[in-house]
């Protein structure tokens, strides 16, 4: 009986495991039936505003419902083609729903306004029908999926509208050319854009390239050209780039909070160091706050050196240590001498407090309401990294204890996990730099030469042990990347840590300073002598009144 009871139990335990082993099926709205609709429904839009007649006027008639179906199917097949590219381009995006959602909002953005343009051209006459081509906005999707996702998507997408809004044109050829030419460029000039006004003047740049464009159509025709028509032409080139560029402006800060992202242009509201968490780290925990400075630095040039976000890498290094405001002196760089609160406390306590400045900066994150990739590097950026101080001072105090408590091949097993930070490991690039920049900083601190060989040395120490401790295994970085980070590493520090000449002392000041009685009261400058312990005048020690 007891044998078939322990097959029973062996058995249920194996299904378990193997229902462990296999994931969960994905919720309706992150599943690939939710994302099959969305698709389905970005071409049916496009569908239907690309119909020069609408719905209402259309009848039965099959001399009106066949070239509505057959454009239908041509927009079908570019958008699939379009699909096939941004999945080879950028693999897993098109899994994400909520970036197929956000092409979408983009497209409707981008196609609305030129419907509206062509409705008051070809239906109201109120624009030159010569003018209104170059009036559309192409610039305007391939400009905010720059901006929010990439510009391959971008390239995708805007070449994908620029179809639709040909064939919403009455199938324009040269519009089509012109809305590949933006697109293009948009992606190109708007990449890595940080400021408003910065988009301002890529708006015109479009415009201007949309203008030799038109010149050169105008040379394929130069003998039927009309200089009148060419210039209206290209101030509607110029007015369509400022147009698009205006409406990014507008829709951009509704898009990056209905879908959660954070854009550069956003994101370089937070490199103000007024911010009012950042004073309080300054005031209250100043290690800190000189530690956070010096790691922006770091990861700064980190960044730019493997051509990551070099903006987010330091924006995101000022706040990554704001939770330690909550305990600021239980933190090395803040402790004073002599007054380290860790010798009375037990390894395990000391460990718990420094773990929770992680929990500690997210909310106030959350409180200050700081942009999602902060809080990302806030919770990353120790990964699971071991506290390996009080982890060994846990082990000399108690190796008796920490042998109980494991049953596994390693003695120390459960005690290390109390010692460990409680993730999740870095999962981009900049997570990793500033993960690898701020252990380098710390242990910088403590080195008493600062030699090229010695930095280098101490800076592969580092990065070894947190590759080996598998901490960077979701970073999605390359050795090569992580060989010119640490080469990086070492640059910044030997041109922060170099030593100074010292200066010569001035031989007659100080004689000077010798034959100045010590007896004097009060001289000239109001300076008077201390007592000592003993009761004697010290002159070398002065106070000022």
């Amino acid at each position: 009986m007891n044998k078939d009871v322990s097959k029973i139990r062996a058995r249920r335990a194996r299904s378990r495991e193997k229902k462990a082993r296999v994931a969960p099926p994905a919720p309706l709205h992150r599943g690939p039936l939710a994302g099959f609709l969305i698709g389905l429904g970005i071409w049916a839009v496009a569908s239907v505003l690309v119909i020069e007649r609408y719905p209402w006027e259309l009848g039965a008639g099959v001399s009106i419902l066949f070239p509505v179906a057959a454009e239908s199917v041509l927009l079908l097949v570019v958008t699939l083609a379009a699909g096939l590219f941004i999945n080879m381009a950028r693999p897993g995006i098109l899994q994400r729903n909520d970036a197929l959602l956000l092409i979408g909002a983009v497209v409707l953005v981008a196609l609305l306004p030129a419907k509206g343009i062509l409705y008051m051209s070809q239906r109201l006459g109120f624009i030159h029908p010569e003018i209104t081509g170059f009036l559309l906005p192409f610039a305007l999707a391939p400009m905010l999926l720059t901006v929010l996702l990439s510009p391959t998507v971008a390239v995708a997408v805007g070449i994908w509208v620029s179809v639709v809004m040909a064939l919403m044109a009455q199938n324009d050829l040269f519009l089509l050319m012109a809305g590949i030419t933006v697109t293009i460029v948009t992606a190109e000039v708007i990449h890595g854009v940080r400021t408003r006004s910065k988009v301002l003047k890529d708006g015109l740049a479009i415009g201007l390239c949309e203008i030799a464009y038109v010149f050169g159509i105008t040379a394929l025709h130069w003998a039927e050209a009309d200089l009148s028509l060419v210039l209206r032409q290209a101030g509607a080139c110029l007015l369509s780039g400022l147009f698009a560029a205006i409406l990014a402006l507008l829709v951009l800060p509704l898009l990056e909070y209905a879908f959660q992202i954070t854009s550069d242009i956003t994101l370089l509201e937070f490199a103000d160091l007024g911010h009012p968490v950042l004073q309080r780290l300054a005031i209250e925990a100043p290690g800190t706050y000189h530690h956070s400075l010096v790691v922006a630095n770091l990861a700064q040039a980190a960044a730019d050196e493997i051509d990551a976000n070099s903006l987010v890498a330091r924006i995101c290094a000022y706040f990554h240590d704001i939770g330690k405001l909550t305990k600021p002196g239980f933190f090395t760089e803040n402790i004073r001498m002599q007054e380290n609160p860790h010798d009375s406390l037990p390894p395990s306590m000391s460990a718990l407090v420094i773990k929770s400045h992680v929990n500690e900066g997210l909310g106030l994150a959350d409180l200050h309401k700081l942009p999602r990739p902060i809080r990302q590097i806030i919770r990353e950026h120790h990964g699971t990294s071991l506290m390996s101080f009080f982890h060994q001072k846990a082990k000399a105090q108690s190796p008796e204890n920490g042998r109980k408590k494991t049953g596994s091949k390693d003695r120390f097993g459960n005690l290390e996990s109390e010692f460990r930070y409680p993730g999740p490991r870095p999962s981009t690039r900049e997570s990793a730099i500033i993960c690898l920049a701020d252990a380098v900083e710390a242990a910088s601190r403590s080195l008493s030469k600062t030699a090229p060989a010695h930095l280098e040395a101490m800076v592969d120490e580092i990065v070894g042990k947190k590759l080996t401790d598998g901490q960077l295994d979701n970073a999605k970085l390359t050795l090569n990347e992580l060989s010119r980070v640490k080469r990086s590493f070492v640059f910044t520090l030997t041109n922060m840590l170099h030593g100074r000449v010292p200066y010569p002392k001035d031989e007659d000041s100080d004689q000077q300073q010798a034959e100045t009685p010590a007896s004097r009261s009060q001289d000239a400058e109001g300076i008077r002598p201390i007592p000592d312990a003993q009761g004697a005048t010290a002159g070398a020690r002065a106070k000022v009144v």
